[in-house]
């Protein structure tokens, strides 16, 4: 495969896709953190989550494998065991609503159709490689029609792999009969993505998101928009 005909893979949410606007799930999170009598004002349970989440993140990216639904319960969990309660009667309805909020609401990046149909007339064979359960995603395919826009999707639940763990990022090799060498990766989080796709051999791009991130990182490049892909020295 020469340089100009790449596998290019894509992280899904917070890179192809925009973030859940923050309201569904402040909204999510503060109607089932009250139903288990967190009582600390709105901005106190926020800020509690968001820490939680974080710690939450780097203890699950010691594993091989979870399932998200798995992953955000646990946040919730955390965030109210932090506020002195117990959040388990409620953090599988959380976690569902959380879903609900995603297949109804995300939304792709503004450029995000635009961009996959450059890369596509340039010829380049394109993926998806999301941390994701599959009845989070099947539903974002389908209303999205994702399956006729890149050449194949993997989710970390069809992989029983979750990024950074090396497997999924074998698979997503497999399934475009590629080497390491031949991808680009792009996604938005430094461990899950930049990491893992380095260590898998790959070139590895983050998407940079001003709030989120500082200037520091491992990545081959950085870019803030999904069209700047377009002009990477090694896809142009």
């Amino acid at each position: 495969m020469n340089a100009r005909r790449r596998v290019i893979l894509f992280d899904l949410g917070d890179t192809l896709f925009e973030p859940l606007p923050r309201q569904y799930g402040e909204r999510n999170l503060l109607t089932f953190a009250r139903q288990v009598d967190v009582t600390e004002p709105d901005q106190v349970v926020k800020t509690t989550f968001a820490e939680a989440k974080t710690a939450v993140a780097q203890d699950f990216a010691q594993r091989s494998f979870y399932t998200h639904r798995e992953f955000i319960a646990t946040a919730f969990k955390s965030c109210c065991e932090l506020l002195g309660k117990n959040g388990s009667p409620a953090a599988d309805a959380y976690a569902t609503a959380q879903r609900d909020s995603v297949i109804e609401h995300l939304a792709p990046r503004s450029d995000c159709f635009s961009t996959l149909e450059e890369l596509n007339r340039r010829g380049h064979r394109l993926g998806i490689v999301s941390n994701i359960d599959d009845d989070w995603l099947t539903p974002l395919i389908d209303r999205w029609q994702l399956g006729e826009r890149v050449d194949a999707i993997l989710s970390s639940e069809s992989a029983h792999s979750c990024k950074p763990d090396q497997r999924i990022f074998q698979l997503a090799c497999e399934q475009h009969d590629c080497t390491p060498d031949q991808v680009v990766f792009i996604g938005d989080d430094e461990i899950n993505d930049i990491h893992g796709a380095k260590q898998a051999g790959m070139t590895s791009v983050l998407y940079r998101d001003s709030t989120k991130h500082s200037v520091t990182t491992l990545a081959d490049y950085s870019i803030d928009q999904l069209s700047d892909v377009l002009s990477l020295p090694s896809l142009v």
